[in-house]
C-alpha cells in the first residue's frame, strides 16, 4: 500500500524520487524524496545528518531521515527511509539510491552515530564525504564509556 501511494505520487510530481528493496522474506527497504527536499540538497547538502535512532512500533522498522541546516539556520529535510535492519548491504543500498535521487552529488561531510555497520557504508558509497560522529551521540554515552570517576570530573567535561 505504501509503495503503491509513492507510485501514485511519482505520477503526479516528476520530481518526486522513490525506490524500494524486498528481500526475499518481503521485508521493506525504501527510501522517498520529493522535489523540495532535492532542491534543498543542491542548496544545501554539503553537511548532511543521517540519523536512525528513530523506530517505529507497528511494523519495527528503522526510520531514517537524511538532514541538514538552510541559511537561516533551520532544519532542512533531504529525503527520509524506512529500513528494516541496520546492516552494512542495507545501508550501502540506501546511500546509492541517495545518490541517484540527488544527482550523484556526495556531500562533503556526513554526521552519524557510532554505527559499524554504517561506517563500512559510508567508506565505500561516500568515499570523497568526510565522516564525523554526532556530539549528541557521544555525550550521551560518555559516561558508559568513561566511567564514573571522569564523567564526574566538571574540568573533563569542559
Amino acid at each position: 500500500m505504501f509503495v503503491e501511494n509513492l507510485k501514485r505520487t511519482k505520477e503526479v510530481n516528476k520530481s518526486f524520487y522513490y525506490a524500494y528493496k524486498l528481500d526475499d522474506e518481503q521485508r521493506l527497504n525504501i527510501f522517498w524524496a520529493d522535489g523540495i527536499s532535492r532542491k534543498n540538497y543542491a542548496l544545501y547538502g554539503d553537511v548532511v545528518s543521517f540519523d536512525t535512532t528513530f523506530g517505529t512500533n507497528r511494523y519495527k522498522m528503522i526510520f531514517a531521515p537524511f538532514t541538514g541546516t538552510g541559511n537561516h539556520r533551520h532544519c532542512v529535510t533531504f529525503g527520509a527511509a524506512f529500513l528494516w535492519d541496520e546492516k552494512s548491504e542495507s545501508f550501502i543500498w540506501l546511500f546509492e539510491k541517495f545518490l541517484e535521487a540527488m544527482g550523484s552529488h556526495k556531500p562533503i561531510c556526513i554526521m552519524t552515530n557510532q554505527d559499524p555497520a554504517m561506517k563500512v557504508a559510508i567508506q565505500k558509497v561516500f568515499d570523497t564525504s568526510t565522516h564525523r560522529l554526532c556530539m549528541w551521540h557521544i555525550m550521551k554515552k560518555l559516561s558508559e564509556k568513561v566511567g564514573c570517576s571522569l564523567n564526574a570530573d566538571s574540568d573533563f567535561n569542559a
